[in-house]
């Protein structure tokens, strides 16, 4: 019994990844709930608005506007 208990006090294991706590759009320091995202561009990444790294693409305006559109009706 003592030997199995010795080996779970191993070394702790070198490759864990943690994940990110904070969302990862520039200027937003909400905490991460879904996907890495805050709830808000959660949803903007699902319109496709940010990419997974939370950059913006080059159309991002237009996107946006139609985004808006989208939203009000």
């Amino acid at each position: 019994m003592e030997n199995k208990d010795e080996k779970l006090k191993g070394p702790q294991p070198t490759n864990i990844v943690q994940m990110p706590s904070r969302c990862p759009v520039d200027k937003c320091g909400k905490k991460a709930t879904r996907s890495e995202f805050c709830e808000e561009h959660f949803i903007w990444f699902k319109e496709g608005l940010i990419n997974r790294k939370g950059e913006k693409p080059k159309d991002f305006d237009k996107k946006y506007q139609a985004f808006m559109r989208r939203k009000a009706a």
